[in-house]
């Protein structure tokens, strides 16, 4: 008997619980990736930041809210992926899609307002880095956060041989599996 044979009754949905696990420590992880790029561009390149209403951000002000709106962005987006999961066939690959096109709208908008060419590659490679530690990690979160619920039925598909009741065959006549 092949593997195949087997009549598989398989869903996936999505372990609820792993995946708000995997967001919150995605919120943390881009919240911490925000306050250290925040310090190296304002610290270490003294560049000013643009906000995506187009003003520049002071660095006290930058320091909280950008790791504050890094975090919420990821619980936003773990809501999305769970949305997804629960909804969609390759919930991943369409995840990966609309993240991508959302960081990349964020990315653009910097180039729409009148600033110095440098500030805004400055500030868009800014944009760019979070939503890369966002996106990336909440993949990896989708991977492991799914439950495969399976049912196999032997009995409708398969011949007594293979099924759990040989036992009562065995009983009747021993001599049969020798």
């Amino acid at each position: 008997m092949r593997s195949t044979d087997y009549s598989w009754d398989e869903r996936t949905g999505a372990d609820a619980g792993r995946l708000w696990a995997g967001g919150a420590a995605t919120a943390l992880v881009a919240a911490g990736v925000a306050l250290v790029a925040v310090m190296v561009m304002h610290r270490l390149l003294h560049a000013p930041l643009i906000s995506p209403g187009g003003l520049r951000q002071s660095a006290d002000y930058a320091m909280v809210a950008f790791p504050i709106a890094a975090a919420l962005v990821t619980l936003i987006a773990t809501a999305l992926l769970h949305l997804l999961m629960a909804t969609t066939p390759s919930a991943s690959q369409f995840f990966t899609w609309i993240a991508s096109l959302a960081m990349i709208l964020v990315v653009l908008q910097v180039f729409l307002d009148d600033h110095k060419i440098l500030t805004q590659v400055e500030t868009a490679a800014f944009y760019f880095v979070i939503g890369i530690a966002i996106i990336s990690p909440l993949l990896g979160v989708s991977r492991t956060a799914v439950r495969h619920r399976r049912h196999q039925d032997y009995r409708e598909n398969h011949p007594a041989e293979y099924r759990n009741d040989y036992r009562d065959d065995y009983r009747n006549d021993p001599r049969s599996y020798r």
